[in-house]
């Protein structure tokens, strides 16, 4: 009796102990890392509202930061650099071509010139992760929201010529210098692999902004434009992550038994 009552004692004893083992063995895989990230952005962006009046599809690159916190809230801070060569409104230099149907420069021949856009963006944004595998927790659902500063511009160059009409001085009646305050919405997936080399997120980026032209008056309308603008931006938004682990706990951390 007493070897069948010890017998079942330290069955019990082992199954308990293994149970345990397995619980940290697996808790190691469980937990959601603190995770500071440096980020490298690419967004390719459809203007809408009144930005699509001038500008036609472009391109913007950024970098920032990010933290995510072992809850899954993630903190974060970037800059872009918008660009793009499609212009909507070639109309603005209508007045300057003469008769021949180009800009002249200083010695009466066609005037070497382009235009683009270039723009900046910058914002402060607050979200979270939501992970669907209880295993990696630092993977899932990424939304964003955030506040900041949008700015834009036609970018107007001459080249190997000097343009009177478009001088350092003139040009800032054409360039439709623009900017004002943004929100920002993003959705999309992170990713941070085991081996720590592959580690991004992908989705949709929309901002809305409430600008004003800051130059104030338009030479080729002669009008002035003061008014209150409404400018979206939906883009496709890819971002590479550089990830710095705070606090990462270890398999030494965890009691094997």
């Amino acid at each position: 009796m007493k070897k069948l009552v010890l017998i079942i004692v330290c069955f019990a004893y082992g199954m308990l102990q293994n149970a345990f083992s397995q619980k940290n063995n697996t808790d190691k895989y469980v937990f959601s890392n603190k995770i500071f990230s440096f980020q490298f952005l690419l967004n390719l962006q459809s203007p809408g509202g009144d930005m699509s009046k001038t500008f036609g599809n472009h391109a913007s690159i950024g970098f920032g930061g990010m933290m995510k916190g072992k809850k899954n809230w993630v903190y974060a801070a970037e800059g872009n650099y918008l660009f793009g060569g499609e212009i909507k409104n070639l109309s603005i230099f209508d007045q300057l071509t003469n008769e021949a149907g180009y800009i002249p420069n200083n010695t009466g021949t066609p005037a070497n010139y382009s235009v683009g856009l270039r723009g900046m963006s910058f914002f402060l944004k607050a979200g979270r992760v939501f992970a669907f595998n209880r295993f990696k927790k630092n993977n899932g659902i990424l939304y964003q929201s955030g506040v900041g500063f949008l700015q834009h511009q036609i970018n107007i160059q001459t080249y190997q010529n000097e343009v009177p009409p478009l001088n350092e001085n003139y040009v800032l009646g054409y360039d439709r210098l623009t900017n004002g305050l943004a929100l920002n919405q993003f959705l999309g997936y992170q990713f941070y692999s085991q081996n720590r080399f592959v580690n991004f997120y992908a989705g949709i980026d929309f901002t809305m902004a409430f600008t004003q032209n800051k130059r104030g008056y338009n030479y080729d309308s002669r009008q002035f434009d003061q008014g209150n603008k409404t400018d979206y931006l939906i883009a496709f938004r890819a971002g590479w992550l550089i990830p710095i682990y705070l606090h990462t706990k270890q398999e030494d951390e965890f009691n094997f038994r």
